[in-house]
């Protein structure tokens, strides 16, 4: 060994960063989070492959066959995976730093997520930072369809909440309160 450091590559050194924004993600280190965002080491919109064995991140048309290998993984970006741990903090770092709030990269919204996980609080946050309460998945649901469990109850009160108050505002009343009954 001569003491020389060997250069890195710039497809080796984007996959570094990638690994740690994920790992950043995972364990809710926020404050590294912020710190590669700031840097702009990566996009705040990135894509990352994920495992997804439950199907929470994924979204397929009905009728359609998939090979068995794809569904054990998913596309998912930032604001997905904040949602699916409910790391809040992560979440409003990445809102700080204008993640697309409707991407759709593997067909369900963060939305949709926060919904099907129950989390109030993500459903909240991403009502107040703009996120479409009636933009569908691809499999055809809003995010009110995936309000299906106990536990969900509160965010699919939260969601006609605001559909209904949107709609006062717009003086188009009548229409969401045949909505919020049926």
């Amino acid at each position: 060994m001569d003491g020389t450091a060997t250069p890195i590559t710039k497809s080796a050194a984007a996959k570094i960063v990638k690994r740690n924004f994920l790992e950043a993600l995972k364990s809710n280190d926020f404050g590294k989070l912020k710190a590669i965002l700031i840097q702009r080491q990566i996009d705040v919109d990135t894509v990352f492959e994920v495992e997804d064995e439950n199907m929470v991140l994924a979204s397929y048309k009905q009728g359609y066959w998939l090979p068995s290998y794809k569904l054990k993984s998913s596309w998912a970006t930032g604001l997905h995976l904040s949602v699916l741990f409910g790391h809040v903090e992560c979440l409003l770092v990445l809102l700080d730093h204008n993640a697309t709030i409707n991407c759709r990269p593997n067909g369900k919204t963060p939305l949709h997520v926060a919904c099907e996980m129950a989390n109030l609080d993500c459903v909240k946050i991403l009502c107040d930072h703009g996120a479409k309460l009636n933009c569908y998945s691809l499999s055809g649901h809003t995010a009110l369809h995936f309000c299906t469990t106990p536990s969900s109850i509160l965010c699919a009160k939260q969601l006609v909440w605001r559909g209904k108050r949107r709609a006062d505002l717009k003086g188009d009343l009548t229409r969401n309160f045949s909505r919020a009954e049926c």
